[in-house]
């Protein structure tokens, strides 16, 4: 197959996946008014449950392809460990750049703020920083013995995270009135259109989120990039593409709290499942590159919680500043591969 029809099935990938997001976003701000949810909880569970497929599936697939003979184990274990660090590092720092940039170019908004709820941030990445540390430290070898300990405590931490997101919800529901499902042109029954909208928009975006990873691994192979490089940078690209992709088209409609608490949400459930699937099936032993990433994506949280408590907001310069690290770090790569 020539280079041109790979480049093809990509562009056709992304078109796909800015579509499913479309009725993604919709179907679930309907189900999170059905839910009487807030918009934080429907960004930080019902969104992130829903896009979590293709970060959850990656590594999953490299590991099985070990498993059964078709990938080395270091390719294998390469692959998994990187597109699950690689993930909330993304997130952490250039998704929240792009968020930043909109917010500042955005002619409608006089206020360069999110109109978020501060104290929900904090709380979401305070689960994020203890999952994430606890979820490191059983790569060193004082706890290599007890590390089946850490997967039932990540998933507790996730499980519980999620409890106490829907216990705070109830108090705010969310006005979906402006977004009209598509599938009710064609389904009459308001509840089926809902649900029948959701799984559709979720298999074509765990199908196009798939096929995209594909066509990212054929050029990657094309151009002699080496697998956790790959999995670090390129591979977050495409999995994380669903989350941004639903964030960018809730801040443009000016819904702060979905957009935000979709980003955040989705860090809390990386570092607590994805991570989970890792510790157990892999080694988990982390290289110089892979630590210096996981250090720099807990000083970029830690820096931009400090920033929000602080300013008792999240304004565009929390935003835009943790993208710091995540260009340190690629020109840590650049500098160290040439």
């Amino acid at each position: 197959m020539p280079a041109l029809t790979h480049l093809l099935i990509a562009v056709i990938s992304i078109i796909s996946i800015v579509f499913a997001c479309g009725l993604f976003v919709c179907a679930i701000e309907a189900l999170g008014q059905k839910l009487n949810f807030s918009q934080n909880a429907t960004g930080s569970i019902l969104a992130v449950i829903g896009t979590g497929l293709p970060e959850t599936i990656v590594p999953i697939v490299a590991i099985l392809g070990f498993y059964f003979g078709k990938i080395e184990k270091e390719n294998a274990f390469n692959i998994a460990q990187g597109a699950i660090l690689g993930s909330p590092f993304m997130l952490m720092t250039l998704a929240l750049f792009i968020l930043g940039l909109i917010l500042l170019f955005k002619k409608s908004r006089t206020k360069k703020v999110l109109e978020a709820d501060y104290k929900s941030v904090l709380r979401n990445c305070k689960y994020f920083l203890s999952s994430y540390f606890i979820a490191i430290l059983f790569c060193f070898d004082f706890l290599k013995n007890y590390k089946f300990i850490a997967p039932l405590v990540l998933i507790l931490i996730y499980f519980f995270f999620v409890y106490r997101t829907i216990i705070k919800s109830k108090q705010n529901n969310i006005d979906c009135s402006i977004c009209k499902l598509f599938f009710n042109k064609f389904i009459k029954n308001e509840s089926f259109a809902l649900y029948f909208q959701l799984v559709f928009s979720i298999v074509i975006l765990a199908f196009a989120s798939h096929f995209f990873v594909s066509e990212i691994k054929y050029f990657s192979l094309l151009l002699n990039i080496s697998p956790l490089l790959l999995s670090l940078f390129i591979t977050p690209i495409a999995t994380e593409s669903p989350e941004i992709t639903n964030s960018i088209i809730w801040l443009l409609e000016s819904k702060d709290e979905l957009a935000l608490g979709n980003i955040i949400g989705a860090v809390v459930f990386q570092a607590t499942i994805p991570f989970s699937i890792a510790i157990i099936f892999t080694d988990w032993q982390l290289s110089y590159l892979s630590i210096l990433n996981v250090a720099l994506v807990m000083i970029s949280t830690i820096i931009f919680c400090l920033l929000v408590w602080i300013n008792k907001k999240v304004d565009v310069f929390s935003l835009l500043f943790c993208s710091i690290f995540y260009f340190i770090f690629l020109l840590k790569v650049i500098l160290a591969n040439y």
